[in-house]
């Protein structure tokens, strides 16, 4: 697989901010596994063989365990115990909406085969960031989660319904970077997840973990809604350097996709020497003198007419 020319602008550019902005605060050292992810991003490096059930396209970052079900003692810090504690501010908050306001759940919802119709999110954070609109209706849940400390990831958090009858198919999200709490809010009997050929139900009040880039699928056989709130955070095996700088790979990406950011070539090694040496002997690369013998067919970068 090869990139596009526009993969290739977004490389280009992340790259060299990752050298000039990451590397000094942390250490090229401390950010080895970083450039390595990047690696596997750019097709430069062949995914490894996964274990089964495991599926992870280029977003690979090596050295991470692997297992589809985590124990929550194993993913660090006591913020689980904190939000399962925090639950009830959760459960008030999802019970005011879908009295109030019920068609918001659906208002944010992913709708396609795998995840089927039945499933809907009512989504707090997405890519990093909180989403004002929707956070104002769940203030005490987005307090807890950040005063507990959840190490979140950049993917989201979201109030998610599964209603009767209804399943979301076997998939993988393809990226071994984050893991998942599903926190249950309101869950029937007979509905359970299954995570890489394993099936375990959903506990109320309580906390299960899983590993979304293992095949992972749902059913609700009950005749009531089921409801939990999801939360994606980071592998507990990525380092404080490796979090940030995955932060700052995915927002860059992010304001890339949006138009935030515009690709700006790379200038050549010794480009601004040479610029500095030769504009002391009469201005030779002065911005008037290439705009004098501009064809009109060039480009602006940086106020020079390249």
């Amino acid at each position: 697989r090869e990139l596009t020319e526009r993969q290739q602008q977004f490389w280009e550019m992340l790259e060299e901010d990752l050298e000039n902005e990451v590397v000094p605060e942390f250490g090229r050292h401390n950010l080895d596994r970083v450039f390595e992810f990047v690696r596997y991003c750019k097709y430069e490096k062949e995914v490894p063989e996964l274990p089964d059930l495991q599926e992870v396209d280029q977003e690979y970052f090596p050295g991470l365990r692997a297992k589809p079900w985590w124990d929550p003692a194993d993913v660090g810090g006591d913020w689980v115990k904190k939000v399962q504690d925090g639950l009830p501010y959760v459960q008030g908050e999802l019970a005011d909406l879908l009295e109030e306001q019920e068609e918001l759940m659906v208002a944010d919802s992913v709708k396609n085969a795998v995840m089927g119709a039945g499933w809907s999110g009512f989504r707090l954070q997405r890519l990093g960031d909180w989403i004002p609109k929707n956070c104002s209706q769940f203030p005490e849940t987005v307090q807890l989660l950040q005063e507990a400390g959840v190490p979140l990831a950049m993917r989201g958090v979201i109030v998610a319904r599964q209603v009767p009858g209804s399943g979301v198919a076997p998939h993988s999200d393809g990226r071994n970077i984050f893991l998942t709490a599903h926190f249950g809010l309101s869950i029937p009997e007979d509905c359970d997840i299954t995570v890489g050929g394993e099936t375990r139900q959903w506990i109320e009040d309580e906390a299960i973990i899983l590993d979304t880039s293992f095949t992972h699928s749902t059913r609700n056989d009950s005749d009531e809604d089921r409801f939990v709130l999801i939360v994606d955070f980071w592998h507990p095996d990525l380092t404080v350097p490796e979090r940030e700088a995955l932060e700052y790979v995915y927002d860059f990406r992010t304001k890339f996709e949006q138009g935030k950011i515009k690709y700006s070539p790379k200038m050549p090694t010794g480009f601004w020497e040479t610029l500095e040496k030769y504009s002391a002997w009469g201005g030779a690369y002065t911005e008037e003198d290439i705009s004098r013998r501009s064809d009109g067919k060039a480009s602006s970068i940086g106020g020079f007419m390249l």
